[in-house]
């Protein structure tokens, strides 16, 4: 119990709400110096103009990716009709905010046969129809694309906070900077999506965490319930961190204050849960119909029949669009087909997450991720003891959420826990002290922004060397999340009659004049292909094992991949791994 109690001496109990003030140590000391800071801020600013200039650019040409559509008239159906029944897969929160800017675009949102009925993936449909149909529907994506990008921005922020709370200004720059220099978090951040938003959410409860570990009472525990809330209205496996914040609570104080620790306790359980109650009602202030609640207490049902957890999870008070969102999960977590480094498989693999990260980050964030937990040693006791508990201890629950899940779809699903590791990796900035250390550091920073830049308008199909091209080693929303579908578009304008393969969001379709891959016998296609590296090695694996035996001519924004076929091709089964590129001019020939 010794983590839970502060370091420093404590003084009387003045209240009976209150904690005793912990003497809070100086953490500016060991930074490296005055140069070390000035330069990982001016680094920081540098890589908010970059991460921005990016972003934007992304956002306004990129297409609708896999999640968006569903997510995005989700989110204007309900400001605009006050109803929650669309999507409960996840909460409203991060919907609902990226529809606010979108709704000055004027979207059209259709009252369908989809809408009276409940169904999410229907309304989808209709909703971008209608949009193309009237023009609007770029102008919308984008006005939404703007929330996700800034939440990006705002972790940032939240990165600098902690790590100048914790280890100074240089080291919260420096987290701030590997953040913002990592061409995944840019390819993530200009989506609509719940997953740099939930990283916001898990950043904000750190940080209440915080707060509440250095003065311990019921105004910091009620902020903490209030963190938890907007966690838990973005997404359902925020559920762990609410839990986990109740734990600290109860823990910091339980030794000096039994009856102050089960009272803000008891302050972060009621808060949160009221929390979700009054955004839901705001949001839907009359409920969501009764068709929705039909299909709810369907769902709650068949959930609760899975598992225990499940049952006592569904159990909780809250209300009934956040109960069948978490039902809906509980019922739909199946095993689905997952690929890395030449391995495919159902289901999920302990070591998919790390492995992914080592293709996906820079080598600045790898060093300062290895080296920073070194760089921890040379902290005071105090310090080491607040980061466990604002920082390693919500980074492990919600890895060890992930890991429960029998789901290998990227490393946004272990975004948050990035974002937090982060912190205590920006501590590395107290090492350089000396000439040759800050040389190294000098040359990680500069592979921060070569990536960045490297990337170019493709981040999210950007991989770290020896890893490329990025093809042949990950997949799913790792590099292809029909980012590219607009610019195959364009392609297939000048390539007639190709067959494609393409992994298109609800509401698109296929460019005109292609004609579908999937399906057909092999033995009908030839000429130009145009295929999802996702639908290859992942979703399609089975059915499309010949084409990986065969050499593709190019590649569209490196997530498509471009095969010219001379003659009919040998369908015997290819592969795990699909061929390196051809040689420049030649056909697609079979390795």
């Amino acid at each position: 119990m010794a983590l839970f109690r502060s370091h420093r001496s404590l003084r009387s109990f003045g209240s009976r709400n209150a904690c005793p003030d912990i003497d809070l140590p100086t953490h500016n000391a060991g930074e490296g110096g005055a140069p070390a800071r000035v330069a990982a801020i001016v680094a920081l600013a540098a890589a908010v103009v970059l991460y921005l200039v990016s972003g934007l650019w992304q956002a306004a040409h990129d297409a609708p990716t896999v999640d968006e559509t569903v997510d995005l008239s989700s989110g204007v159906a309900t400001l605009v009709r006050h109803d929650l029944r669309m999507n409960p897969e996840h909460p409203p929160l991060p919907k609902v905010l990226s529809a606010v800017p979108a709704l000055f675009a004027h979207p059209v949102v259709p009252d369908t046969e989809a809408w009276r009925s409940g169904d999410w993936f229907d309304f989808a449909d209709d909703f971008v129809s209608a949009n193309r149909d009237a023009g609007r529907l770029d102008q919308v994506l984008f006005l939404a694309r703007l929330v996700p990008l800034a939440e990006g921005l705002a972790c940032a922020g939240l990165l600098f906070v902690l790590g100048r709370r914790l280890f100074g200004p240089g080291a919260g720059a420096t987290a701030g900077v590997l953040w913002l220099t990592t061409p995944t978090v840019v390819g993530l951040a200009h989506f609509l999506s719940i997953d740099v938003a939930f990283t916001l959410a898990t950043l904000v409860v750190a940080w209440t965490v915080l707060n509440f570990v250095d003065r311990p009472d019921v105004a910091r525990a009620a902020w903490l319930g209030v963190a938890c809330a907007a966690a838990l209205a973005t997404r359902h496996s925020a559920l762990s961190l609410w839990a986990y914040a109740v734990m600290v609570a109860l823990a910091v104080l339980w030794r000096v204050d039994r009856r102050l620790a089960l009272r803000c306790g008891a302050v972060v359980i009621f808060v949160a849960c009221a929390g979700v109650w009054v955004a839901m009602r705001v949001l839907a202030p009359t409920g969501s119909g009764e068709v929705f609640a039909a299909r709810s207490e369907s769902l709650v049902a068949e959930a609760s029949s899975k598992s225990t957890v499940a049952r006592a999870a569904l159990a909780l008070p809250f209300p009934s669009e956040f109960r069948a969102g978490l039902g809906y999960l509980v019922v739909t977590s199946d095993e689905r087909p997952a690929y890395l480094f030449g391995h495919a498989w159902n289901g999920s693999r302990a070591w998919y997450f790390p492995a992914s990260l080592l293709t996906k980050l820079p080598l600045g964030s790898l060093v300062a991720l290895v080296l920073g937990p070194f760089a921890m040693r040379g902290r005071g006791s105090d310090t080491r003891r607040r980061t466990l508990l604002a920082i390693v201890g919500p980074a492990v629950v919600s890895f060890g959420f992930v890991l429960a899940q029998p789901l290998n779809l990227g490393v946004r699903y272990v975004l948050p826990t990035l974002a937090l590791v982060l912190v205590p990796a920006g501590a590395v900035v107290g090492w350089l002290s000396t000439r040759p250390r800050r040389a190294l550091a000098g040359v990680a920073l500069a592979t921060q922004f070569a990536a960045m830049i490297g990337a170019g308008s493709h981040a999210l199909a950007w991989t770290a060397p020896p890893f490329r091209p990025a093809y042949r080693w990950v997949s799913d929303s790792n590099l292809d999340y029909g980012q590219d579908n607009d610019r195959v578009a364009t392609w297939a304008a000048a390539h007639p009659d190709a067959w494609v393969a393409l992994l298109r969001p609800r509401g698109v379709d296929n460019p005109a004049g292609v004609r579908e891959l999937r399906g057909s016998s092999p033995a009908e296609v030839q000429g130009w292909i145009a295929v999802s590296a996702t639908r290859l090695t992942q979703l399609d694996r089975d059915q499309l094992s010949w084409l990986r035996a065969y050499c593709p001519v190019g590649e569209i924004g490196g997530s498509v991949l471009l095969y010219r076929l001379v003659g009919p091709p040998d369908a015997s089964p290819g592969p795990t791994m699909p061929a390196s590129p051809c040689d420049a001019g030649e056909p697609s020939t079979r390795s």
